[in-house]
């Protein structure tokens, strides 16, 4: 998992010249308190929207399941706050256990960067939780 990460890590590096313009930008998240995501939560998360409003998620977590950035569904995106949510298919837990479907759901607070997180398997009523700071990047 570590290669995947490092991988991943030059892909979110590499990814500027990929997806930004002028009017595109990157979340670049740091994740404080991964330990409450039990394994489920990446250190390091990255939300991209492209200048149409396109928006993906590349993680340690994405690199690692689907092997590329994942495509989120805008749940808001105003003034004040963006939700994003994605999901990723047949994943497998180091125990063994596998989940059709793990769902993310990231709301960042526009004015200081604060970012609350849930994950979970789409068949669990209660989610996993991780919180971090964001810095919107735009070069």
């Amino acid at each position: 998992m570590l290669m995947k990460f490092l991988t991943g890590l030059g892909f979110l590096l590499a990814w500027p010249a990929l997806a930004w313009s002028a009017s595109g930008y990157l979340y670049d998240c740091d994740m404080q308190d991964i330990e409450r995501g039990r394994g489920w939560v990446s250190p390091k998360i990255a939300i991209i929207v492209t200048p149409d409003g396109v928006v993906t998620v590349v993680d340690a977590l994405t690199l690692t399941f689907a092997t590329a950035p994942v495509r989120a569904n805008v749940l808001r995106d105003n003034d004040k706050r963006l939700i994003v949510k994605w999901s990723l298919q047949n994943v497998r837990a180091d125990s063994g256990r596998s989940f059709a479907n793990f769902d993310y759901r990231a709301s960042i607070t526009k004015r200081t960067g604060q970012v609350e997180l849930t994950a979970g398997p789409r068949t669990f009523d209660a989610g996993l939780r991780g919180a971090g700071t964001c810095v919107r990047r735009t070069q």
